[in-house]
């Protein structure tokens, strides 16, 4: 009975892993038909993936602190259903601006998903076995980063670009009831519940505008005056996020692991 389950509970990683990574490559390929359908721009329609790696690149890091704050499996849970219900609505979208606003919903289910699938594969499988795990969640990500186009080929080819984000619903139904069910509720009991605001608040305006740099540097101009605001403005903001986390007493990031060899085998005995 264990062994079942942690097979379902592995396969539920896998297949969570596979639909946010596939929603990463696989609407590329329908940004032409995506255009056509709401008589856009390319710029415009584009937003549709930057919007989606903007969330999950940002929120990732977040994600993992509330995970071991309130809880792996109900944020594992929350992300899950923000991800389902982005997916819907993207598919039922009727308006250019709309699709892009859920679209950012979708990212951040899963920004939320990503960073808690160690530590719930340490939780079902143990410290020793959940490398494995892990290593077979990565060869998933992997062929899903692949499939992308092809599968957003084969959509296309018989439904229209909607069934591109229809189709990750029975998965997200389906992984919801096994997270549900093969999965105990694991914190991090070294870790205060208090949230970090402000520290919060200067760590996302940072890394917002980084990541924008590099996602839109090229189509802005590298030397332009917004690649060189935005660039200044996030090295304030990490500048100060770094000297006000090192000041308080329950940080949002604990510094002191940079400085530990074994950082990551101490992340995976909690």
């Amino acid at each position: 009975m264990k062994s079942l389950r942690g097979r379902l509970g592995l396969s539920a990683l896998c297949l969570i892993m596979f639909i946010v990574t596939l929603d990463t490559t696989i609407t590329n390929i329908a940004l032409p038909d995506i255009t056509k359908y709401f008589n856009a721009s390319v710029t415009n329609t584009n937003w549709i993936s930057t919007i989606y790696v903007l969330a999950m690149s940002v929120f990732i890091i977040p994600a993992a602190k509330f995970g071991d704050q309130f809880g792996r499996k109900k944020i594992m849970r929350l992300g899950l259903g923000l991800f389902g219900i982005g997916s819907l609505l993207c598919g039922l979208s009727e308006n250019l601006i709309f699709l892009i606003a859920v679209r950012f919903m979708q990212g951040l289910g899963g920004a939320i998903v990503t960073p808690i699938m160690i530590p719930l594969s340490v939780s079902l499988f143990g410290r020793e076995k959940a490398t494995d795990a892990v290593g077979t969640i990565g060869a998933v990500t992997a062929v899903a980063a692949a499939a992308g186009p092809p599968i957003g080929g084969l959509v296309l080819q018989y439904f229209t670009w909607k069934y591109i984000f229809f189709i990750n619903l029975p998965i997200v139904i389906l992984t919801f009831i096994l997270i549900t069910t093969c999965f105990d509720e694991s914190y991090d009991a070294t870790v205060s519940k208090r949230v970090d605001v402000l520290g919060l608040v200067l760590f996302l305006a940072g890394i917002v505008q980084l990541t924008y740099v590099l996602i839109k540097g090229y189509d802005m101009g590298w030397t332009s005056k917004w690649s060189i605001g935005l660039t200044i403005g996030s090295a304030i903001c990490i500048g100060l996020f770094i000297l006000w986390e090192r000041h308080i007493k329950e940080p949002f990031v604990e510094f002191g692991l940079f400085r530990e060899v074994t950082g990551v085998s101490n992340f995976l005995c909690k």
